[in-house]
Order: C-alpha cells, then sequence, then structure tokens
C-alpha cells in the first residue's frame, strides 16, 4: 500500500484533496512528531487518523467520548476499508475478549475507546502485545477543565502515552487559546505540530431574535422554515420542550421528528435515519443528537434559547451548511432563558456548599469501611427539598470529580431530563474519603458561570455577531460581515423578511 497520504485519500477516502489542515497534520504524525489540531466543525477531524491508520499499519488507538460517536466513526473507518470496532460497557464479555484479541493480535486496524477504559488494568494489560502506532484523541476538549464538556477520565490519557512509543493526535473543533494550552501540557505532547484552522464560516450567518412564549417561538421557527429550504434542526434546552416543539410544528404541517435521550435506541436510530435520508423536513432534538452528523443540506440550525457556552453553540450551529452553500444560524432569546441556563450550571457543577452538605450525609451513613449504601432517592433527600435524582447524580460526580468519593457499584442517572426508573430510586455504594479538597469543583463552577456570561455578552452584542464569536476563539475579525442581523442592521425585536433572507436563501 502506497504511504502517500493524498494518494491514499483518494483511492480509500474517495476525496479529490485534503480541506485545510488535514494534510499537514497527517504528515506531521506520518513523521513521528505529535499533533494538536483545531479543525472547525465539519472540518473532516477523522480523516486526520483514518489515513495515518491506513499509512502506519499497525493499530490506531483512538479515544472518544461517546458509543454513538463511536459507533458512526467505526462505520466510517469501514468504508475506508479499514478493519475498526469499538469497545463499551454495554457489549458482552464475550464481544469485548474478543476484539481484544484482535487488536493485540494485529487483526484490527483501529480500535475505538472511552477515556476511561484507559483507566482499566485489565484492558492495558491486554493492550500491551498491540503494536499500536499512533494514540488520537478525539473532541480533545474535554481534557480541559476550561473546556465546555470537561470529562475527568480524559486528563489521565497523558499517563498512557508513557507507555506507547508513537506519536499522539489531539482533535477538536472547539477550542479557546487557554483550552488548547490546557490540553497540550495534559496529554504531555512533545513539540507538536499545531493546527489552528479559522473558526469562521463565511457561509454562514447569525442571527439573535427575541423569543417570546414557546408558542410563539413555535410560530417563529415555523415562518423561518416556510422561507428557508432545505433540512433544519432545532436545539431545544430539554426533553419535554423538544416534543412540545415537535408537537406544534407538526401541528402547522411539517414533516418533523424528535431526539432525545429518553427514546428507546431504535427510535433513535429511526430518527436519525429519516433525516439523514431527507424523509423528515426538520428534527428538533437535544444536544444528544448531532455528534457524527454531517447531513450536507443543513440550510438552518434554529436554538429555541441559546445553550450554556458558545463553544455548545457554535459547534451545534456548525451543522448548518456544511456543503459550502449559505445557511443559517438563529438563535431565539428571552429574558427568561437566563434562568434556566442557570439552573443547568447549578446542576452541572454544584456550589461547594451543596457539595459539603451531600458529602456530611454519606459520611454520616459509612460503614466502617468507609463504604455507604444508598439509592438516587436518599441522595436528593440529602441535597434538600425540591432536590431530584438528577441533582443528587450531578452532585455525586462533582464529588467524584474533586476525589472525594468513589463509586464502588452502581451509576446514577445523571444528565439533563434523565428519566427515574419505575421503582424511583438506583440503588449505588459509595466509598467517602477522609479529606477532600473542593477547589477542583469551585474552579468548574467558576469557568461555566464564566462561560454563561460571554453567552449573554453575545447575545446582547451591539456589534457585529461573528466578530464577537471569532474574538471569542481568540480569531480576529473585520468589524463587519454582512453576514449577521447586526451588519445587516435588522433590529432584534424584527423577525427576518423574505428580502433580508435573500443573501442567505436564495429566494
Amino acid at each position: 500500500m502506497s504511504t502517500e497520504p493524498v494518494e491514499i485519500l483518494r483511492r480509500h477516502l474517495g476525496y479529490p484533496s485534503f480541506r485545510p489542515g488535514q494534510e499537514d497534520l497527517v504528515r506531521a504524525v506520518l513523521q513521528g512528531r505529535d499533533a494538536l489540531g483545531i479543525l472547525p466543525t465539519g472540518g473532516g477531524k477523522s480523516v486526520c487518523y483514518q489515513v495515518p491508520a491506513l499509512a502506519l499499519g499497525g493499530l490506531t488507538l483512538v479515544v472518544s467520548p461517546l458509543i454513538s460517536l463511536m459507533e458512526d466513526q467505526v462505520a466510517r473507518a469501514g468504508r475506508a476499508g479499514l478493519r475498526a470496532a469499538h469497545l463499551s460497557a454495554g457489549l458482552a464479555s464475550s464481544v469485548k475478549r474478543s476484539r481484544l484479541a484482535a487488536a493485540g493480535s494485529g487483526r484490527l486496524d483501529m480500535l475505538f475507546v472511552a477515556p476511561e477504559r484507559l483507566e482499566m488494568s485489565s484492558f492495558l494489560a491486554a493492550l500491551r502485545p498491540a503494536d499500536v502506532r499512533l494514540l488520537a484523541v478525539d473532541e480533545a476538549h474535554c481534557i480541559s477543565e476550561w473546556g465546555h464538556d470537561f470529562r475527568p477520565s480524559y486528563r489521565k490519557i497523558g499517563r498512557l502515552r508513557g507507555r506507547l512509543r508513537c506519536p499522539v493526535m489531539a482533535l477538536t473543533a472547539t477550542a479557546t487559546p487557554r483550552v488548547r494550552e490546557d490540553v497540550s501540557t495534559s496529554l504531555g505532547l512533545r513539540n507538536p505540530h499545531v493546527e489552528v484552522r479559522s473558526f469562521d464560516r463565511p457561509n454562514l450567518s447569525w442571527w439573535v431574535r427575541q423569543g417570546g412564549s414557546l408558542a410563539e417561538r413555535v410560530r417563529d421557527i415555523h415562518r423561518l422554515l416556510r422561507r428557508v429550504g432545505g433540512t433544519t434542526i432545532v436545539y431545544a434546552p430539554t426533553r419535554r420542550a423538544v416534543e412540545d416543539v415537535r408537537d406544534g410544528l407538526a401541528g402547522l404541517g411539517i414533516r418533523v421528528e424528535a431526539y432525545h435521550a429518553g427514546l428507546e435506541a431504535a427510535e433513535r436510530t429511526l430518527v436519525q435515519e429519516r433525516f439523514m435520508g431527507g424523509a423528515c423536513r426538520a428534527v428538533v432534538a437535544t444536544n444528544a443528537f448531532g455528534m457524527g452528523i454531517d447531513k450536507p443540506d443543513v440550510r438552518l440550525v434554529v436554538h429555541l434559547q441559546l445553550p450554556g457556552t458558545l463553544e455548545a453553540y457554535y459547534q451545534e450551529a456548525g451543522r448548518a451548511g456544511r456543503d459550502g452553500e449559505p445557511a443559517m444560524c438563529v438563535a431565539l432569546s428571552g429574558p427568561g432563558d437566563g434562568r434556566l441556563a442557570a439552573g443547568f450550571v447549578d446542576r452541572a457543577q454544584p456550589r461547594a456548599g451543596t457539595l459539603r452538605r451531600l458529602l456530611a450525609a454519606l459520611r454520616a451513613g459509612s460503614a466502617g469501611d468507609g463504604v455507604v449504601s444508598t439509592t438516587s432517592t436518599q441522595l436528593a433527600r440529602a441535597l434538600g427539598r425540591g432536590s431530584t435524582v438528577q441533582d443528587a447524580a450531578a452532585a455525586l460526580a462533582a464529588l467524584e470529580r474533586c476525589g472525594g468519593v468513589r463509586l464502588v457499584s452502581g451509576r446514577p442517572e445523571e444528565g439533563e431530563g434523565t428519566d427515574a426508573p419505575p421503582s424511583g430510586f438506583l440503588p449505588v455504594q459509595v466509598g467517602v474519603r477522609t479529606r477532600v479538597d473542593l477547589s477542583v469543583a469551585r474552579h468548574l463552577r467558576r469557568a461555566a458561570v464564566a462561560k454563561l456570561r460571554a453567552v449573554r455578552r453575545y447575545a446582547g452584542t451591539r456589534g457585529c455577531r461573528r466578530r464577537a464569536l471569532l474574538g471569542y476563539f481568540g480569531e480576529q475579525a473585520p468589524r463587519r460581515c454582512d453576514g449577521c442581523d447586526r451588519c445587516c442592521g435588522q433590529p432584534e425585536r424584527k423577525f427576518p423578511t423574505a428580502q433580508s433572507l435573500k443573501p442567505w436563501i436564495g429566494t
């Protein structure tokens, strides 16, 4: 097989040429160098490790945060002629053993794993005979406490690189200069080739409109759908909002689907297939939808309200216009939205007082060995009146990040809108440590609050929205872009007319 990157790209992946930034990253790791790539959403990050996997031989180990994303990446690798597999907790033990054996004996080209698996001694032992030629870290912003999707296990990946004599490639679409530095330091990248491509997507226009009640916002979305062709994604903050917006649009005659983590896996797959196949005009979804989605004709992405970080907004809105044709990113924003966003911050990054209260309750119930058997319901009671099992799960996760507890068995349901099981509780065993440093929790909360303030500044800016977004990611931009509501002179309370949309939708 040829080791020339461009020839591999054409023969195996079917692309005539690399996108900006891809080839330099590929050639860096082929020369044995570490690499850090910040490529915008839709910039083709997977190509950056697929081509080296084909050129280097041996095993490429890819760290990826979500099972759904790993499954999509495995499918893409297979289409490129790579023998690829993933490991996840939901697989049968026999399947996991078989895949590990295949990786160790050279019968796999790529293995996708979650960062938590790298902490398992059994996995590391099984990996020892494998000929690992490249360690790729996808969604690398998860390493940084200043990233928008921090995962503590990501910070431990750097320990693995000491065991491997191969280059490391870290990739992400959304990283501020501070996050880039943190990623490089945490992974121990050695004189890496750093490729930071422009965050600007000139074909996207950026709009923020004043939103009213849910019914009013549904009508606004319907008006947009009547004026903009192609496919639309509508992001909503909660499962209930997803279903209410879906029902509202369906009642107005739109072929629309709903997608959130509360649906059965088979139904989520069906919705995604309908979306990709063009069987529906729009999908209303939580942020559970979109990882690995690469549909070229998304002409419109609407946010029912702005998310808690500009990184998340840029990533989600950036699923529009991946074919390079004009597309719109519209966020509806109102005075009451801040309360819901602040509530998400309180849940994801609880205050130190909340954590101390939970820690005291756990210590009071622990046995002599420091292990307490409890339930999600009991944990919620310990937090105080009005707390839910989801609040308890988030607080327990925050204590785990601080090193204050360790989960011996079980794991409470966590995440926005997760349904409690029919019994109303989930059993869990928790090991409680005697000394806890809550400074990590305070730091993460400060970072989350700072990001929320940045979102509010973006929504309220009187200047160019493109300039505000690019400036947040450390990139200079002209004062005017003629591609946002501010530069087009559109009052924030006035909804876009067909004439004002014309440069972006070709009406």
